[in-house]
């Protein structure tokens, strides 16, 4: 039977991230495994015989990273340049935390117990879960097997340590975030139509002038419903206005304009309309708002903005991606034309260019070639962060002349659910017979000794940092699971507080944390 999995290979590595799959929707407690199941499932398969683990295909392995990475960053690269400045601070003191959590592991594992450095390379890594950590460590090492080992020890472990961790500090009381840059994004959008019962200027309106809501049909007294495009002029009594935005921003400004209507303006179907459209029209990608055009040549107003599972206010600056659901007030006769403007196209939503990917990716490697050497230490970008820190400012890029570097949001799930199910099913099949031999010892508990000591004392770190920056609880939340780097331990953040600033959050350390993670898994390694 064992041979069989040796003799078929692909059947393997299919049936092992089928299986994988499915263990990762278990619940533990609050937490799922998700992905990393697969690579549990691999282990156990690769345990089953050392023939196994050989017939996997050469090179699997990197196709399946680098299309996680390269996805990876060009999501990420925006929300990490445009966090740069106001976030500095944090972000510097993570790599403190993550340096001296490597030194930590460093010392204690190889100069107390005598680990040797690819064991303490992985499980940093895995007190990291970090993917590409794990890569980094094994093409470090003369073992990759050694890494793989530590990592699976070190993942579940940190899983386990962050979610305590979260739950304290969602717990904590009496935590001022008094250098807090911000309340973050609303929760939601909310829709209202006022009845004016005042005299008031647009721009004096709560909220208007710090981008909170937005105004998007006008209906003056005794006159018919327009669509707001700009700033609607002088309002007076008898006029209704519709309002866009966060549910406190919108109940603000009815209070200041009047009182909430009985009858929505824009359920007049018959003058205006209002719809979600998808952008598919590959000549809009990377465009803002207002260079979509929608005023100028429809009278029409972009409102809101669905973008994944999240909801974001259309100003005119907001650039936008390709897959972007777009809410569109309108006049009705003009519906055709703004749905054919934008694309509108089902079909296209999955499409990726294979011209931009393919120069993304070359790119990306191509800078991973260089080494630098400290010491006995070689550093290089390689082929785990040399496509990640190159889809990072490709994101940040957008586009050039024709080349739109982004990719549709679901197309680019879709590669990153592949890239790092095949990259992690591909180390399980590989590791697991020296997995079986390793960890299950006198020697895997002390290192998962070693792991433990690195997991507290980096996440205390982090959480430390956060509170001596004046980080309120949500950021610190949504830092640490960045910091960690591991989906599931935002989703746990979220079903505890309910407030942007954790995704924010999560978003400004998560590709920086995986950069300064790969850096000090080689120095480990070299040490």
């Amino acid at each position: 039977m064992w041979q069989f999995f040796a003799d078929y290979p692909w059947f393997t590595l299919f049936i092992v991230i089928a299986a994988g799959s499915l263990f990762g929707m278990v619940r533990f407690g609050p937490v799922k495994l998700g992905a990393a199941g697969v690579l549990f499932v691999g282990l156990l398969v690769g345990a089953l015989d050392p023939d196994v683990g050989k017939a996997v295909p050469a090179g699997l392995s990197v196709l399946g990273l680098a299309l996680y990475v390269y996805t990876v960053g060009l999501e990420a690269g925006p929300a990490f340049f445009r966090e740069l400045r106001p976030q500095l601070a944090v972000m510097l003191g993570a790599v403190v935390a993550l340096v001296l959590t490597a030194l930590a592991v460093g010392l204690v594992g190889s100069g107390l117990l005598g680990i040797e450095g690819p064991y303490l390379a992985g499980g940093y890594a895995g007190i990291g879960t970090t993917t590409p950590g794990l890569a980094a460590a094994q093409a470090a090492s003369d073992d990759p097997t050694q890494a793989a080992t530590g990592y699976a020890i070190g993942y579940p472990l940190a899983v386990v340590l962050t979610i305590l961790f979260v739950a304290a500090v969602a717990a904590a009381r009496n935590w001022p975030g008094r250098r807090d840059p911000g309340t973050g994004l609303p929760d939601r959008l909310v829709t209202r139509t006022v009845d004016i019962t005042r005299p008031a200027r647009w721009a004096d309106v709560p909220g208007v002038a710090s981008g909170e809501i937005l105004a998007s049909a006008h209906r003056p007294a005794g006159a018919p419903v327009h669509i707001v495009t700009g700033d609607p002029g002088p309002l007076a009594p008898g006029d209704a206005l519709v309002l866009v935005g966060g549910p406190e921003a919108v109940a603000a400004g009815v209070a200041a304009l009047g009182a909430e209507a009985p009858e929505h303006l824009l359920d007049r179907r018959d003058v205006v309309d209002y719809r979600r459209i998808l952008l598919t029209n590959p000549d809009l990608a990377a465009r803002t708002v207002a260079e979509l055009g929608l005023a100028d040549r429809f009278g029409a107003r972009a409102t809101r903005v669905r973008r994944g599972d999240q909801e974001l206010l259309a100003h005119d600056d907001l650039l936008l991606q390709l897959d972007d659901r777009i809410r569109v007030a309108m006049p009705r006769e003009r519906t055709a034309e703004v749905s054919a403007h934008l694309g509108d196209t089902e079909a296209k939503v999955s499409e990726v260019s294979a011209v931009s990917m393919g120069l993304g990716l070359a790119a990306g490697f191509l800078i991973g070639i260089p080494e630098l050497t400290v010491g006995s230490t070689v550093l290089s970008l390689g082929t785990a962060a040399g496509p990640l820190v190159m889809a990072m400012v490709l994101g940040r890029i957008r586009r050039t002349g024709p080349l739109v570097w982004v990719l549709p949001t679901r197309a680019n799930l879709t590669l990153r659910q592949i890239g790092l199910l095949v990259f992690l099913a591909c180390v399980g099949l590989t590791s697991g017979y020296a997995f079986r031999r390793e960890a299950f010892s006198v020697f895997g508990l002390k290192l998962l000794a070693v792991l433990a000591l690195g997991a507290v004392l980096s996440y205390a770190l982090m959480v430390l940092v956060c509170r001596l920056l004046g980080q309120s609880r949500p950021r610190t939340m949504g830092l640490l699971a960045g910091y960690v780097g591991n989906p599931a331990i935002t989703a746990y953040a979220n079903s505890r507080v309910s407030d942007s600033r954790v995704n924010t959050g999560y978003a400004t350390l998560f590709a920086l944390a995986i950069l300064v993670k790969i850096v000090c898994i080689q120095l480990i390694v070299g040490l």
